[in-house]
């Protein structure tokens, strides 16, 4: 009898921790999809991905985009509860502590949120995004629409803007010309522009194509530093004239027989990045002192070494 009354303490907690998680489902369940009940922010981008289609995401993509980091990104997560809940009723998990697939699973969906852009136009929500597949630097034309505050959307439709992961120089980027230096934003088909031969001297170039992205959400840029005080910013699969890609580069290697001595990482999301592609062999231009090879050009000869300008 007296073990019988010790244990009723014992069982009204565990009844009371079982209330409340009860309780819990309930709201993170229930009440946000009543449908007389406003959606979080959250639950909206989860309503445009659910009839629009998954938005391209660029973490992790390339060598050094944002990294992959589900587990460094999950206490930021949980701190937005009405994000988190969201997340919990998409992937239909309890609301307990998950396991590390659990959490991976809900990374992902973060970073799809993260990828739709959402703006409030006085009756409803205005969204934006590109569309997947992902990883793909392929350009791709924004989708755009509206969501009401319930999560219907309608008035689906492609913009003129064009975007994808990014691959090119950032706009800041000066390109040498016969003429002087010229901002890569700045040049087009038929200007002139400073090449190399495939023996590495300097040649007079056309340029014969340009191209230009809006870069998707979640891009980030590398700041390459020399220790002669060149540095150029880009994409980190864009490639130097050697056929190596930046993201691949470490302090320590050389370019043009000059050190690296710095990396930033530089967001790039929503800005332009450009390239172009000069008449010759190589489809190599210099861009802040330093000889780069185009994206563009499909042809190009073998990697070699480095040529001074």
């Amino acid at each position: 009898m007296v073990k019988t009354l010790r244990a009723f303490p014992g069982r009204r907690a565990a009844l009371g921790v079982l209330a409340l998680l009860l309780l819990l489902g309930v709201a993170i369940y229930v009440v946000p999809v009543l449908p007389f009940v406003p959606r979080s922010a959250a639950d909206l981008k989860f309503s445009v991905i659910d009839n629009v289609g998954e938005p391209l995401v660029c973490t992790g993509w390339g060598s050094p985009n944002p990294d992959f980091n589900p587990y460094g990104e999950y206490p930021r997560i949980v701190s937005d509860p009405p994000t988190y809940a969201a997340i919990i009723r998409h992937e239909r998990l309890a609301p307990i502590p998950l396991t590390n697939d659990q959490i991976v699973a809900v990374y992902r969906d973060w970073l799809k949120l993260n990828a739709v852009r959402l703006s409030w136009d006085g009756s409803a929500y205005e969204f934006a995004m590109f569309p997947g597949p992902t990883p793909s630097e392929a350009l791709r034309n924004e989708m755009v629409g509206k969501v009401d505050v319930l999560g219907h959307v309608h008035d689906v439709h492609q913009s003129s803007a064009m975007g994808a992961c990014p691959i090119c120089l950032a706009a800041s980027s000066v390109i040498s010309t016969p003429s002087g230096p010229i901002p890569v934003s700045k040049i087009a088909v038929g200007m002139h522009v400073w090449s190399a031969d495939a023996d590495g001297e300097n040649v007079d170039a056309v340029v014969v194509e340009t191209t230009s992205r809006l870069a998707a959400p979640g891009s980030e840029l590398i700041r390459v530093v020399l220790a002669d005080g060149r540095q150029i910013t880009a994409s980190a699969p864009h490639e130097i004239a050697d056929g190596r890609p930046l993201g691949i580069l470490s302090v320590g290697d050389e370019i043009d027989g000059v050190a690296v001595t710095r990396f930033d990482r530089v967001d790039g999301s929503f800005g332009f990045t450009y390239d172009l592609l000069p008449s010759g062999a190589t489809g190599e231009y210099w861009a802040d002192g330093i000889l780069m090879r185009s994206t563009i050009s499909t042809t190009l000869v073998a990697p070699r070494a480095m040529y001074l300008h």
